[in-house]
């Protein structure tokens, strides 16, 4: 009995993992054969900074959509991802150039101009 609880429960980790990793996958994947920057913002609803980042991302989208991909991952509902990225304090953004490789990192609330320096030296 102990045994088949524990290959459930193996099993059960693992399709939450995949299923996690499903809702990111394909949002880089688009973005890469687009040619698009990316910039991961993971953070947290419930999160005084990262809900200060909301309008920021929003600004982004709407200005450098057609070059940069924002993709918000609330870490709290996919924990899986906030570990592969390496990311155990939030806000975090991770900058991701065309082929999908990390540039760029910070840490905390990230101010709408500050990130547009940083797109301009990525060529953004």
């Amino acid at each position: 009995m102990k045994k088949i609880f524990i290959v459930l429960l193996f099993m059960a980790i693992t399709v939450l993992n995949a299923n996690a990793s499903d809702f990111l996958t394909p949002k880089l994947e688009k973005a890469k054969k687009e040619k698009k920057f990316v910039m991961l913002e993971l953070g947290s609803k419930g999160c005084i900074p990262c809900e200060k980042m909301r309008p920021v991302m929003d600004r982004l989208t709407k200005e450098y959509g057609r070059r940069l991909e924002v993709i918000f991952v609330d870490v709290r509902e996919n924990p899986d991802i906030a570990k592969q990225w390496g990311v155990y304090v939030i806000p975090v953004q991770v900058f991701l150039n065309k082929d999908g490789v990390e540039v760029h990192r910070h840490i905390g609330y990230y101010p709408f101009e500050d990130i547009v320096k940083v797109l301009k030296k990525l060529g953004i």
